[in-house]
């Protein structure tokens, strides 16, 4: 009876090994120590050991996506650089080696978060009142490092976009020509030139004298 369940348990145990191996590709070795680095605000860059292999798949997606609905990048390099990716976002990234005829190898994954975008045009704050009459307003704000600005002023619930527009390279101005007794909204940004504009300060609400 003891030999009897000896046998039975091999056969049990050969079954069950015979089965884990179906369930992975034996002639494709997966990739090796998958890792993202280069990581900023839009991209990244992932990069992995080859192992035994000398082609791979890539697939990326946000964080939980499932394999099959990311983005795909084949590749005979060690390493790939996604681009165009969303600040402050995670991202899962997989890798597998393409063994052509003997088909695909597991996955190897990563997962990283892309960095808060960078400011290059700083916004102006602190809007401050100088001077107050009938039909001028004088103000100024702190500048943050930078050197020119663009002001936009109208009436007290006027849209952006839609307002009186002046350029100016001072960090303190006089608004003329204004109505009396009159309540307006001021905004200012920052003129970066090739870096754009920054966002639009908070806004700075004045009423004219009557």
């Amino acid at each position: 009876m003891k030999k009897i369940f000896a046998l039975a348990f091999v056969f049990l145990a050969l079954y069950s090994c015979k089965k884990n191996d179906d369930d992975t590709n034996n002639n494709c070795f997966e990739p090796l120590s998958v890792i993202a680095d280069q990581i900023n605000s839009e991209s990244a860059r992932v990069r992995w050991d080859p192992g035994m292999e000398t082609a791979f798949e890539v697939e990326y997606g946000l964080n939980g996506f499932t394999t099959g609905t990311g983005t795909v990048i084949q590749t005979s390099q060690t390493s790939v650089f996604l681009d165009g990716l969303t600040p402050s976002t995670a991202y899962d990234a997989y890798v597998r080696s393409n063994c052509g005829s003997d088909g695909f190898s597991n996955y190897a994954g990563v997962s990283f978060t892309t960095l808060e975008p960078v400011v290059v045009c700083n916004a102006p704050s602190g809007l401050f009142i100088i001077e107050v009459t009938s039909t001028t307003v004088n103000f100024g704000w702190s500048e943050n490092n930078e050197t020119a600005w663009e002001i936009e002023y109208g009436p007290n619930g006027f849209t952006l976009g839609t307002g009186t527009v002046v350029q100016t390279s001072q960090s303190n101005y006089e608004i003329t020509g204004l109505q009396p007794a009159t309540t307006y909204e001021i905004y200012v940004r920052a003129n970066c030139g090739v870096d754009g504009f920054s966002e639009y300060s908070d806004q700075l609400v004045v009423t004219t004298d009557p």
